[in-house]
């Protein structure tokens, strides 16, 4: 569980960015009577906005918790991968040099 716990920033952002969204998108939608596209598309660009100007720094921190999300996917290679690129390393360098 404390693991999961590294993501906050990122769950922050999402949700203040949905939060915008939604609040745009409702007032234009129901209060202002637009119709439905019109709105969805206007509040996917106002919270993109609002969020990429206002937002930067929780931004960035989110943007890093994905990093980490995948770098932590990446499990090391065994031996017998290592030792298979370098075989397909050497074959791609004679088939470059021998002009293939």
């Amino acid at each position: 569980m404390l693991g999961r716990l590294s993501y906050v920033q990122f769950l922050k952002y999402t949700v203040i960015r949905l939060g915008i969204f939604l609040i745009v998108f409702f007032c234009l939608w129901q209060l202002m009577a637009w119709p439905i596209f019109l709105a969805g598309l206007i509040g996917l660009v106002v919270a993109f906005a609002v969020s990429y100007l206002f937002f930067n720094k929780l931004r960035l921190a989110a943007g890093q918790d994905v990093q980490k999300l995948f770098a932590r996917t990446n499990s090391p290679k065994s031996a017998k991968q290592l030792a298979d690129e370098e075989i397909e390393d050497s074959f791609d360098e004679e088939q470059r040099k021998n002009g293939q």
